[in-house]
């Protein structure tokens, strides 16, 4: 072992152990103060820039009650893309050691978005599986959540149903639509459990676990930077792969060599089609006719 590799941030056992079984893990600190300042500066930027937008576009999502006076954004979508903050938070190694540990050393970005829930109403995630989205040809995908700010049971912080990542398909659909999110009383709500973090902490969660978020009902903004993260050779289902489509797709990788081997795991997948138009999660999770957080509860 090298003394680079030696000093990277590995997880323990006891993590990897973890994430196999429940099907996430925490880490705590993982950014210092100064990271999270910068991106907490950044992310202002973007809020600020929302004061003269009147409708979403396809870089900032409004939220309901969105206004020049009371800017409500709920997500930012790529962001890498579009700041160079973001871009290296996606690249940062403290992060890519630890995904390292559960994906292998060949490691390939998959996107980046700020899921933002401004206070007293911010909108809530109905509960899903992200393998439902973007099914692979294996399941060796994962996102990591940053805390941008202290992220709690009051103000909406994921819950996870521990080990829905080991049984059958979960099913997003109501008849023949694709709607996005399981459908309420499929699971047990009791058996689920909060992932809250301070500032600096990181979730870790597999592409496969039923997780879900209830809607801001505390007078603090909720911002989780959330970063998906795939292996190499996990390749898309749904992708039509054109050749000047090459060049990027090479450069999504992160570490590691690229491959045109497409690795089967066995994992059960359910293609999200028939949908009816482009639409993002947000929208295509309006679609149900029920919550799961119709009494505003978690």
């Amino acid at each position: 072992m090298t003394s680079t590799e030696a000093a990277r941030a590995a997880l323990t056992p006891e993590q990897i152990e973890f994430y196999r079984t429940e099907g996430y893990v925490i880490v705590r600190g993982v950014l210092d103060s100064d990271e999270i300042a910068e991106l907490q500066s950044v992310a202002d930027e973007f809020i600020e820039r929302s004061r003269s937008m009147t409708e979403s576009d396809a870089l900032i999502e409004l939220d309901e009650g969105h206004s020049a006076a009371t800017p409500r954004i709920r997500r930012i979508k790529s962001p890498h893309r579009h700041h160079e903050t973001f871009a290296r938070s996606l690249d940062n190694p403290e992060i890519l050691d630890r995904v390292e540990s559960l994906l292998g050393p060949n490691i390939r970005w998959h996107h980046s978005k700020l899921n933002a829930k401004a206070p007293e109403g911010g909108r809530q995630v109905e509960w899903h599986t992200d393998w439902a989205y973007y099914p692979h040809t294996n399941s060796d995908l994962l996102e990591v959540g940053i805390a941008l700010d202290s992220i709690t049971t009051q103000n909406g912080c994921l819950h996870i149903l521990p080990g829905s990542h080991l049984g059958p398909v979960w099913d997003h659909y109501e008849g023949d639509r694709f709607v996005g999110a399981v459908a309420p009383g499929s699971f047990d709500m009791g058996a689920t459990v909060p992932v809250e973090l301070e500032t600096g902490d990181i979730s870790i969660h597999h592409v496969r676990v039923l997780h879900g978020s209830a809607p801001n009902l505390s007078a603090h903004t909720r911002r989780l930077l959330l970063q998906g993260y795939a292996a190499a050779d996990a390749w898309p289902l749904m992708a039509h792969h054109q050749p000047d489509d090459w060049p990027p797709w090479d450069e999504r990788l992160l570490r590691g060599e690229p491959t045109r081997d497409a690795r089967l795991d066995g994992s059960p997948v359910r293609i999200p089609l028939p949908l009816q138009r482009a639409l993002g999660l947000f929208d295509t999770q309006a679609q149900m006719h029920r919550s799961h957080y119709a009494d505003g509860g978690s």
